[in-house]
C-alpha cells in the first residue's frame, strides 16, 4: 500500500521543487551563508508541498471529470478505482500540514516574509484544481513561473540568509520558465481531453501553432537569462556551463516543432522530456554555483 502511495505523488516529479530550493541555497552560500539543517528542512519542506499539490491535483481532476482512463496516465489511481478519493485528499492536505509546521518552525528562525511565502506555496498547491480550480481558468502554467521560481528559489535563499535579495528573485528566472514549460507541454498534450472536459487552460485558450511558439520561447529564455545574468555580474561566470545544457535545449526546440507538424508521439511525450531537461538544467545550474563557490574558497 505504501508503494501505491508513494507513485501516486508522482516522485519523478519532485525535481520541479528541488531544482529551486537547491538554487536558492547554493547562491545563499556564494555570499557566504549556508545552514545545512536549515536547508534539508525547506528541501523537505518544498517537496511535501509539491506531493500534496500532486495529490489534491488527482483528486480534483478526477471530482471535475477531467481525467479518464485514457488521459490519466500519470495519475489513474482514481479513475481505475485502485485508491479512495477522500483518502487521496486527506493524504494531500496532510502533506501540506507537515510541509507547514517545517514553515512554522523556520519562519521563528529567520522571519516572517518566510511565512507568506509558505502560505502562498499551499494556498497555490491546493487551489490548482481544487477550490478555485485555476487550472481550469487558463492561468495554471503561469502561476507555476511564480510559485515554483522566484518564490521558491527566493524562499530558499532567504532561510539561509534571514533578509530579501531581488538578486535571488532573478537568479530564479531560468527555473520559472523551464518548470512553466512542463506544465505548457501537459496542457499542450491534453488539449483534446481538456476540451471535452469542458475546462481551459492557456494551451487551449491560444489552440494554435502560437503554443509552440511558446514553448519554444521559454526553453530560450532561460538561457537568454543565465547568459544576461552573468554579464550584469549577477551570476558569477562559472554558471556559463550551463551552456553545456545548450543540446539538450535544442532537442527540446526539435521536439515541440515535430509536435507542431503532427508527430503524436512527440507531443505526447513533451510533458516528461520536459521534466528531464528541467531537471538536468537546474543540476547544472546548481553544480556550477558550487564551482563558483568552490572558486571563491581557493582563491
Amino acid at each position: 500500500m505504501l508503494k501505491k502511495w508513494i507513485e501516486a505523488s508522482r516522485p519523478w516529479a519532485f525535481t520541479a521543487s528541488a531544482v529551486p530550493v537547491c538554487v536558492g541555497a547554493a547562491y545563499a552560500w556564494l555570499e557566504g551563508d549556508f545552514r545545512p539543517i536549515l536547508f534539508v528542512l525547506a528541501f523537505i519542506g518544498g517537496v511535501l508541498i509539491q506531493a500534496g499539490t500532486n495529490y489534491i491535483n488527482t483528486y480534483g481532476d478526477y471530482k471535475s471529470g477531467v481525467d479518464t482512463v485514457e488521459s490519466a496516465v500519470t495519475c489513474p489511481q482514481l479513475v481505475t478505482e485502485t485508491m479512495n478519493p477522500q483518502h487521496m485528499k486527506w493524504v494531500g492536505i496532510g502533506c501540506f500540514a507537515v510541509a507547514a509546521l517545517i514553515g512554522f518552525f523556520l519562519t521563528a528562525l529567520v522571519g516572517l516574509p518566510l511565512l507568506a511565502v509558505g502560505v502562498l506555496g499551499i494556498i497555490g498547491g491546493y487551489t490548482y484544481t481544487a477550490g478555485v480550480k485555476y487550472k481550469y481558468l487558463g492561468i495554471g502554467s503561469i502561476l507555476v513561473f511564480f510559485l515554483m521560481g522566484p518564490m521558491m528559489v527566493w524562499g530558499s535563499y532567504f532561510v539561509q540568509t534571514g533578509k530579501h535579495s531581488f538578486d535571488a528573485l532573478l537568479i530564479s528566472l531560468p527555473v520559472g520558465f523551464l518548470v512553466s514549460s512542463i506544465l505548457h507541454g501537459n496542457d499542450i498534450r491534453d488539449i483534446e481531453h481538456d476540451r471535452q472536459a469542458g475546462i481551459s487552460t492557456l494551451a487551449l485558450m491560444i489552440d494554435s501553432d502560437m503554443n509552440y511558439t511558446l514553448y519554444k520561447a521559454l526553453i530560450i529564455l532561460a538561457y537568454v537569462s543565465i547568459a544576461v545574468l552573468v554579464v550584469f555580474g549577477i551570476l558569477p561566470l562559472p554558471v556559463l556551463l550551463v551552456l553545456a545544457t545548450l543540446p539538450l535545449g535544442l532537442k527540446q526546440i526539435k521536439q515541440a516543432e515535430q509536435a507542431r507538424l503532427g508527430d503524436m508521439q512527440q507531443r505526447g511525450t513533451l510533458e516528461p522530456t520536459s521534466a528531464q531537461f528541467h531537471f538536468k538544467f537546474g543540476a547544472v545550474y546548481f553544480i556550477s554555483l558550487l564551482v563558483a563557490i568552490a572558486l571563491n574558497f581557493f582563491m
